[in-house]
This record gives C-alpha cells, structure tokens and sequence, in this order.
C-alpha cells in the first residue's frame, strides 16, 4: 500500500489543487450525507440521494461545487471566492469553502476548515451564471461545518419534496 499512496500522491499532486480539492469536498459531501461513493469517481456525475420508491420518491441528485481561498501554498494572497451556478439540473447544491486564508496553515483534510450552504436550487438567481461566498452569506448565512451537513441536508429537502 505504501507504493500505491506514493503514486497517488506524485499523480495527482497537492490536496489544495483546484481538480483534487474539488473532489474531495465531493468525497466529504458523500461521507457526510452516508452515500455509497461507488468504486471511482466519475468527472460531471452529481452524487445522489436514494429516493423512497414505495413513496414515489426517486433518488435526488446533489450539485456539489468547491472553493478555496488558497491553491497551493506558494500562493501569497486569497483568491476572490465565486461558484459555478449555470447547470441548474440538481434540486440542490452544496456550497463548500476551504475557508483558510493562511497558506502555511490551509489543509483540505482539517474539516473544521471547511464551511458548507446547502441551498435548493429554485432559490438561486435564475440570470447568475456564478455566486460569490458574500452573495452565499447575504441568501443562506454563516454556512455550516461538517458535522452539521447531513441534518441540514435533510432539512432542506423537505423543503424541496
């Protein structure tokens, strides 16, 4: 196994490269919400919800996008925070933020790093091709930690259902 995390980690590089901390807010978004992740993660397939048939309800779909002040830690100032919003196919979107600005201290894996809006679709602005992080604060709050992600989840889709 120690080859294999030795690959993994020359192939793909940093936790805080924009493709690798984009796929694991989806990994944390998964986790939380206690769905299965399937055996690999396939580029532009949301996760879903599973639906309760015997209440005609089918699986939800969940738009997962991710931000992060920082990119790597030879970046010296924060970048601007904005989501991308145009694909409006998923009921829901999670919003998560890598929310430390420290480049000496920014680390993916510190979830209390991590802020999270759960927001449904239908409250979005239906022109807006993106979404800043002070838009986020202004529409649904503080955000959310990691631990709070499921309960809120649930919240919201009986909003949505």
């Amino acid at each position: 196994m120690e080859q294999l995390d030795a690959f993994l980690r020359w192939a793909a590089g940093p936790l805080l490269l924009t493709q690798n901390r984009e796929a694991y807010a989806e990994w944390l978004v998964i986790q939380a919400l206690g769905l299965d992740p399937g055996t690999s993660r396939l580029e532009g397939v949301e996760p879903e919800l599973g639906g309760e048939p015997e209440q005609g309800r089918g699986a939800i779909s969940v738009a997962v996008r991710s931000a992060a002040y920082l990119q790597g830690p030879a970046q010296t100032a924060p970048n601007a925070i904005s989501f991308a919003i145009q694909q409006r196919l998923a009921p829901v979107f999670v919003f998560c933020l890598l929310n430390e600005k420290d480049p000496r201290l920014a680390d993916p894996l510190e979830l209390s790093q991590w802020l999270f809006w759960v927001v449904p679709t239908g409250t979005l602005h239906p022109e807006r091709q993106t979404i800043g992080v002070q838009a986020l604060l202004r529409a649904h709050g503080d955000g959310i930690g990691y631990r709070d992600l499921n309960a809120q989840m649930e919240a919201v889709l009986t909003t949505i259902r």
